[in-house]
């Protein structure tokens, strides 16, 4: 759906079956779950105390908690009271939550004749599978579930021949749901605050649909996320990696061996934590509508999945040709028209002949709100009960207004739109991580829409931010707080160690710009720091300690951030937090070369300059793994970004006070002559061709799209000089490749209009061409002669001519 590219190699690790959530699930979670509920409480609920959690913390915030006469105490023996039918998932999760509080867990079946015993109580369960349910509660005072919403739940403290904590659902998730506000209410203590909870989501669909192009998640990673999304009330994950060959090129396959083993785990695990597996077939690319055999194709690999368990499919139409073959063509009018037909076909001849929940579907046309034959003829030929999703007024939609929702449930004619959101997915910019909280989404959506899936990154565990910031949105987005809820999960990874939290959140700040929101922050906190250091600085004033601190934290993020409570977080960011060590060395080493330039120490800043270099080397490393579209799985391909380019800007900025005062110092970098650029490709976004030209390595000219044979890149100095040194630094880094010309020829001109080849690019990210001996040159360019390997774009961070060649 976006600027992307090509599974990771095969996880061949046997792993568990999950039940419930451990306190430190398998690699990835470890998580304590937090947060805070803005709800006026009466003053003895504000702090549960005696080592439980607070009710101010409960994550999603509950639609109603009230206070109630007794706390519950689960020390010793509890008593749990089940139906015959009460949830599995349900009781096993309570199981754990009692057995991590230290108590011991007798269960008994209701109706039996040790259903009401001495010591604290649990009765489990839904009014319809445990009957003991409606008489705790009507004992407490509490109306019960069934007037709530699908996965509601009331959780009620209170005393009947003893100590009761009832835990009802108004059906089997909402049960599930009310074990997990339980464990957040414990939070690894024994005392039950004395509450009466109710709740309901106001969003039926929650959940990540892992939609990206890219590195596919692991299997351990998927089964870590369905216990995530458990203990925050998500409930949907939809199955659709772009680079599964057996979603996309080989749909027609049917899995077999080890990945129909993984597939059925992921089912069951999903279940487990009572999160929807929906598997999703984009067979768009090759698929002929209305052909009998495609149908029967697309019915037979559903009917493989429906084996292990499988109760929701989808059809993914986006990212394909736009035209109808030869055989549609003939019998169809419009490529609406056509997948219409198909998907309808679906529904009524599969979908509905087995009961399952109904079709979903992302179409071909899948943002705006404006109408269109498309849209119409889709959304009117389509059968009424397929869910169909959208992304908002663009790709990446930095916001989501009512207006937009309704004018999109209009043009689409459907009562069931829900939301693929492209937040925080990174495959359009995989050198970066988005770890900024969800925004921009109008708190009223829900009374017009499903629900939202996230598409989320690459990185599955740095994902988490953001899916808990969907949790508590989609929960309730009249009551969502953004910066709260955002808040709220850095603690959860973190654990409760308040350095590891304070220095999450320093990292954290070094990835906030999300770059298709206009003012998203750039590493907030980072600059300011060094804007006051160079406020100080230019007033000749004593300043910076505040970022030597920072720096100083910086440069120790990789120590102090492993034992982190997340330890997948951690891994997965691990390469980012060593770039930026390795960013603040190098300004730790600036600062010292600007603390003796003002105490005019100018060997000294020499000496400290000298230092930089190999810093911003060790930051510029590919460290980051990849996969294109030749589907192979590679180690140390990408430079991850970090900061935001405010390190980049410092170092340009305190390069310009060495160059002051030692003009011919080693150290700094060539500066090209004054000149202006052009190209004949297009630009991405604001990255314009100017940029390569500026003098600052932190900026850059970044085109939208690959080059094809003939393409250029152009410099104009304006007037003819005698030229001797070229450099043209592409990609993102010096010493590893990326989006850059491949395949090209440098050439020089006194006119604009006879060309000298001097050069040639030889697959690096740098070109450089030294003549023995000068050239009258007014034009240079790097002509395009071949195409780049797997698309890559074109990055140019600075192309510059000089007389003379820079010191080595």
């Amino acid at each position: 759906m976006h600027r992307m590219s090509p599974s990771s190699p095969a996880d061949s690790t046997p792993v568990p079956r999950v039940r419930g959530l451990s306190r430190r699930h398998a690699l990835g979670l470890g998580l304590a779950l937090g947060g805070t509920l803005a709800l006026p409480l009466p003053a003895a609920l504000a702090d549960a105390g005696h080592g439980s959690g607070s009710v101010s913390d409960l994550r999603p915030r509950p639609r109603s908690v009230q206070g109630s006469e007794h706390e519950v105490v689960l020390r010793g023996k509890v008593t749990v009271v089940i139906g015959a039918e009460t949830d599995t998932a349900a009781q096993e999760a309570l199981a754990e939550v009692l057995q991590s509080a230290g108590s011991r867990v007798h269960t008994v079946v209701a109706g039996s004749a040790d259903d009401i015993v001495a010591g604290p109580r649990i009765h489990l369960g839904t009014p319809e599978d445990n009957p003991t349910i409606a008489v705790q509660l009507e004992a407490a005072g509490v109306p019960g579930p069934d007037g709530l919403a699908a996965d509601g739940y009331v959780l009620a403290t209170g005393r009947n021949r003893g100590p009761v904590v009832t835990l009802a659902g108004r059906d089997a998730r909402g049960t599930y749901y009310a074990v997990q506000t339980l464990r957040q209410l414990l939070a690894g203590g024994w005392r039950v605050p004395a509450v009466h909870v109710r709740d309901a989501p106001r969003m039926e669909i929650r959940g990540a649909i892992e939609g990206f192009y890219g590195i596919p998640w692991s299997h351990q990673a998927r089964l870590d996320h369905f216990a995530f999304y458990g203990a925050h009330k998500l409930n949907t994950y939809i199955y659709t990696p772009k680079d599964d060959l057996l979603l996309r090129s080989k749909w027609r396959e049917l899995y077999e061996g080890e990945e129909l083993e993984k597939l059925a785990e992921l089912v069951g695990t999903a279940s487990a934590h009572h999160v929807s597996f929906t598997y999703a077939l984009s067979p768009g690319n090759d698929i002929t509508y209305g052909s009998d055999e495609d149908f029967e194709a697309t019915v037979t690999k559903f009917e493989q999945l429906r084996e292990l368990g499988v109760t929701r499919f989808y059809i993914a139409l986006d990212d394909i040709p736009g035209e109808l073959d030869d055989a549609d063509a003939a019998q169809f009018a419009s490529l609406a028209e056509a997948q219409a037909h198909y998907l309808t076909r679906l529904q009524e001849d599969y979908v509905q002949a087995h009961g399952l929940e109904p079709l979903e579907t992302v179409p071909t046309h899948y943002a705006g709100s404006e109408p269109s034959a498309y849209k119409r003829t889709f959304g009117e030929q389509t059968h009424p009960d397929v869910r169909i999703q959208w992304t908002g007024e663009g790709v990446f939609s930095p916001e989501v207004t009512e207006d937009s929702v309704v004018r999109a449930v209009e043009s689409y004619h459907t009562d069931h739109l829900f939301i693929w959101d492209n937040f925080p997915v990174n495959d359009g910019r995989r050198d970066r991580l988005f770890l900024n909280p969800l925004e921009g989404r109008a708190p009223t959506l829900h009374e017009h829409i499903a629900g939202f899936t996230s598409n989320p990154m690459i990185e599955p565990y740095a994902s988490l931010i953001a899916l808990a910031n969907y949790a508590d949105y989609c929960w309730d987005p009249i009551v969502y707080d953004a910066e709260d809820s955002w808040q709220a999960v850095l603690d959860e990874l973190a654990g409760a160690d308040e350095k590891i939290r304070h220095d999450l959140r320093v990292f954290v700040d070094l990835n906030l710009h999300w770059p298709y929101r206009d003012g998203s922050p750039t590493a907030p906190a980072l600059s300011a720091d060094v804007e006051a250091f160079w406020a100080a600085y230019d007033g000749g004033t004593d300043g910076g300690q505040e970022l030597s601190e920072r720096l100083a934290t910086i440069v120790g993020l990789e120590d102090t951030l492993e034992p982190m409570a997340s330890p997948g977080f951690y891994a997965d960011t691990l390469p980012w937090i060593t770039a930026a060590g390795h960013w603040a060395e190098a300004l730790r080493a600036q600062l010292e070369m600007l603390r003796a330039i003002v105490e005019d120490r100018l060997e000294d800043a020499s000496a400290a300059a000298a230092r930089v270099g190999q810093h911003i080397a060790a930051a510029g490393e590919a460290t980051v793994p990849d996969q294109r579209a030749d589907g192979v799985y590679r180690e140390d391909q990408i430079v991850p970004s970090v900061g935001d380019g405010v390190f980049e800007t410092f170092v340009s900025r305190a390069w310009e006070e060495l160059r002051a005062v030692l003009p011919d110092d080693p150290s700094l970098p060539f500066r090209g002559l004054p000149a202006t650029a052009s190209t004949t490709l297009g630009t991405y976004q604001d990255y314009a061709p100017e940029r390569m030209v500026d003098g600052d390595l932190a900026t850059m000219f970044w085109s939208d799209a690959a080059p094809e044979v003939d393409d250029e890149i152009r410099i104009d100095l304006e007037q003819i000089h005698p030229i001797t040194f070229a450099r043209i630094q592409m990609a993102g880094s010096d010493t590893t490749a990326g989006d850059q010309i491949y395949e090209g020829v440098l050439e020089f001109s006194a006119d604009g209009t006879s060309w000298s080849q001097v050069g040639s690019t030889d697959g690096s990210s740098v070109l450089e061409v030294t003549l023995p001996e000068a050239q009258e040159v007014r034009v240079a360019r790097l002509r395009v002669t071949g195409k780049n390997p797997g698309g890559q774009w074109v990055q140019v961070r600075e192309f510059g001519l000089g007389e003379t060649a820079p010191a080595s």
